[in-house]
């Protein structure tokens, strides 16, 4: 896993009106672990599943930025493979400073999700692909192709390949933004656990169309799988979720924690860089923690609590 405060070293010092070059890079993880395919997971449905096979587009990106400015990357389109963590180059922008978030959709507009995949070059993302990511003309694209197994050694299949336009959800993920050799760099990690939330295979499923399970994976894409580098999994059914709420107090604000913290946790708070602003240890039993005299500006908070760790975006009004 990429080391989180190395990831917020790098300096974000963007011109006004430079046009700027952004890319998009997804860490794919199985909760905290890196995701590889090779062996089992437990959902948070509590079912055994294997994955043999996860791809996903995602487009129609604008960038959150410089207190709630969004400025739309034209033309961009991704198509991750939860088995290749890679860069995706999106475009360029001008005017971004601070990025705050990325807003996108998943799958493909309805103009280009009907067009002829052929029409583009090799190496786009809406060119044929091995295995194919196009249904035919009247179903446009798979949104998500997962294909895999349940239960005891994964004998019970389940396949999922998600189309349609009203799928076309939107969503919005938080990112670690860092200048890599000129280009705007924009870390997340996607969590493989979020596209099983709500979501039973264990009684194996075949679903190619545009409703039922298809429809849960695409709302799951867009709001469960998603997260800052470093920040909690989701939470299988038979664990203890780890997080917490901010309350605004006067000069900071009040973590209330989600419920007493078991053992000794430490808190750290940073600037958008990953330079530490306050650190300190909250004492087992603890269920409220004050963060005073912050000056107002985005930041992260960390929070370690034994094998746990949360971060969180927190702007201070």
């Amino acid at each position: 896993m990429r080391n989180l405060i190395l990831l917020l070293t790098f300096p974000l010092v963007l011109g006004a009106s430079a046009q700027t070059a952004v890319s998009l890079r997804i860490d794919h993880k199985a909760g905290q672990a890196e995701f590889d395919g090779t062996e089992g997971w437990v959902t948070p449905m509590g079912e055994e599943v294997e994955i043999d096979r996860l791809e996903y587009y995602l487009s129609m990106f604008t960038i959150v930025h410089d207190g709630g400015q969004e400025t739309p990357i034209e033309g961009a389109y991704v198509l991750a493979d939860a088995f290749v963590d890679e860069v995706h180059p999106l475009g360029e922008v001008s005017g971004v400073e601070n990025v705050e978030g990325l807003k996108f959709n998943v799958g493909i507009d309805a103009e280009n999700n009907h067009a002829d995949p052929a029409q583009w070059p090799a190496d786009h993302p809406l060119a044929p692909q091995v295995p194919s990511m196009h249904w035919g003309w009247a179903g446009g694209y798979r949104f998500i192709a997962l294909e895999g197994g349940a239960g005891i050694n994964g004998v019970v299949a389940h396949e999922i390949h998600a189309l349609g336009d009203d799928n076309h959800t939107a969503g919005e993920m938080e990112v670690l933004a860092t200048i890599e050799n000129g280009v705007l760099m924009l870390d997340v990690e996607a969590d493989i656990y979020g596209f099983y939330t709500n979501l039973s295979v264990a009684a194996g499923l075949i679903n190619h169309g545009e409703t039922g399970e298809a429809v849960t994976a695409c709302e799951n894409l867009a709001q469960h799988v998603f997260r800052l580098p470093g920040a909690a999994s989701v939470s299988t059914m038979d664990e203890v979720a780890f997080g917490f709420d901010l309350m605004p107090v006067e000069g900071g604000a009040e973590m209330v924690f989600h419920a007493p913290v078991r053992v000794t946790t430490e808190v750290t708070l940073m600037d958008v860089l990953g330079r530490p602003v306050q650190s300190f240890t909250v004492p087992a039993g603890t269920a409220r923690q004050r963060i005073i005299d912050v000056r107002h500006g985005a930041f992260l908070i960390s929070v370690v609590s034994g094998i746990e760790r949360t971060t969180r975006r927190w702007i201070q009004g």
